[in-house]
C-alpha cells in the first residue's frame, strides 16, 4: 500500500485546511525530521521482517509511509521509507526527530549477524515544503528528498548539510501551522497522539501497513483486523472551538446525553485563532464527518458549550 491508498481516506483537504493551504506553499528550515540509512546486502530483508511496509518491493526514490509495531500490533514508531535511487542496497528511513533515537534503539536491538550498517548523519539539516497536492512544484534538485501526499496535502523534505540545501520558494511555515497541516494529513506523533496500547489501525495508519507482504512484527494483529472486522476506536481529525493548546488527553462527550465517548489527544489553534485543529480517538458510531461532540472541561467540570467539536474525517 502507498499513501492515500486507504479507500476511506479523504482525497482532498477539507475546506478549512484548503483555506490554510491557499496562502502557501510554505517552507521551514530547519524542520524537525531526521534520517537513518540502513546499508548493506541484508538491509532490505532485515527491514522487511520488522517494518509494516513492503520494503523489498520499494521502487527507488519513492517514499511510502511505514510503521514499526510490537508483537501485539501496538504502535512503536512511524516513518517514511525509500530505497536510495543510486545505491540499491541502501534503505533510508525518515522520522520526526523525537522518534529518531527510539527507531535506532529498536533496529539495533534486532540486529545480530545481518550484513548491514546504520548511519545517521548528525550534522544534516532538513528543509520542508508543504503545499496543496495540486500546486505546481519545482524540479527536485540533487540530494536526498522525501516527497509524499496524504489527504490532499503535499510534503517535500530535503536532507543534507545546511549549506547544500537549495533555496525554496514559499511563505515561512510557523510551527503551529505546520502542526495544523500535519494533523489534517493524519500523520501521527507517536507518544503525543498515541499511547503504549494504541494499535496501528486505531491510529488510522492503514496505508502504512502492507496487506500483501509476508510476516513482520505485529502483522498477525493487522491482518486479523483487516480480515475480520474493525477497531473499537479510530483516530479522527477534529475541528474544535477556539481555545488553548491541548497536549494531554481530554474527554469528548456526546451532545444529547453528555456521556463520554472518546478523547482528544492534541489540538492547536489555527493561525487566525478562529478554531483549533486536533486529533482524537472515537468509537465507530461517532466517526462520521459532521458528528457534533462537546469537549469536557479540563478540570473535570461540565463543558460550557453545547457542541464545540466537529468530526472532519
Amino acid at each position: 500500500m502507498t499513501a492515500d491508498s486507504d479507500p476511506q481516506a479523504p482525497a482532498v483537504p477539507d475546506p478549512d485546511t484548503a483555506a490554510l493551504l491557499a496562502a502557501g506553499p510554505f517552507v521551514r528550515q530547519p524542520a524537525a525530521f531526521r534520517v537513518l540509512a540502513v546499508r548493506g546486502p541484508d538491509a532490505a530483508d532485515f527491514l522487511q521482517r520488522l517494518c509494516s511496509q513492503d520494503v523489498v518491493a520499494l521502487a527507488a526514490g519513492v517514499a511510502v509511509p511505514a510503521a514499526f509495531l510490537d508483537g501485539k500490533g501496538k504502535l512503536l514508531v512511524t516513518c517514511l521509507v525509500q530505497r536510495d535511487p543510486a545505491e540499491a542496497e541502501t534503505i533510508w528511513l525518515e522520522t520526526h526527530a523525537e522518534q529518531h533515537d527510539r527507531l535506532v534503539e529498536l533496529l539495533d536491538r534486532y540486529h545480530f549477524s545481518e550484513r548491514l550498517t546504520f548511519e545517521a548523519p548528525a550534522d544534516w539539516s532538513c528543509q520542508e515544503t508543504v503545499a496543496s497536492a495540486n500546486a505546481s512544484g519545482n524540479a527536485a534538485p540533487p540530494g536526498l528528498e522525501f516527497a509524499i501526499t496524504r489527504r490532499g496535502i503535499r510534503f517535500v523534505r530535503r536532507h543534507g548539510p545546511a549549506a547544500d540545501l537549495p533555496t525554496a520558494q514559499g511563505e515561512a511555515l510557523a510551527d503551529e501551522l505546520g502542526e495544523c497541516l500535519r494533523m489534517a494529513a493524519g500523520f501521527v506523533r507517536v507518544g503525543l497522539e498515541s499511547e503504549p496500547k494504541t494499535l496501528a489501525l486505531e491510529a488510522d495508519l492503514a496505508d502504512h501497513c502492507s496487506t500483501t507482504k509476508g510476516c513482520y512484527t505485529g502483522q498477525e494483529i493487522v491482518a486479523r483486523i483487516h480480515t475480520y472486522g474493525h477497531t473499537n476506536r479510530k483516530l479522527c481529525f477534529l475541528k474544535l472551538a477556539p481555545g488553548a493548546v491541548i497536549q494531554e488527553p481530554q474527554a469528548l462527550h456526546e451532545v444529547e446525553d453528555d456521556l463520554p465517548v472518546g478523547r482528544v489527544m492534541h489540538a492547536v489553534p489555527t493561525p487566525t485563532g478562529a478554531a483549533r485543529f486536533g486529533l482524537g480517538y472515537l468509537p465507530p458510531d461517532f466517526q462520521a464527518p459532521g458528528t457534533q461532540l462537546r469537549l469536557a472541561a479540563a478540570d473535570g467540570g461540565e463543558a460550557a458549550v453545547a457542541a464545540d467539536v466537529t468530526v472532519v474525517w
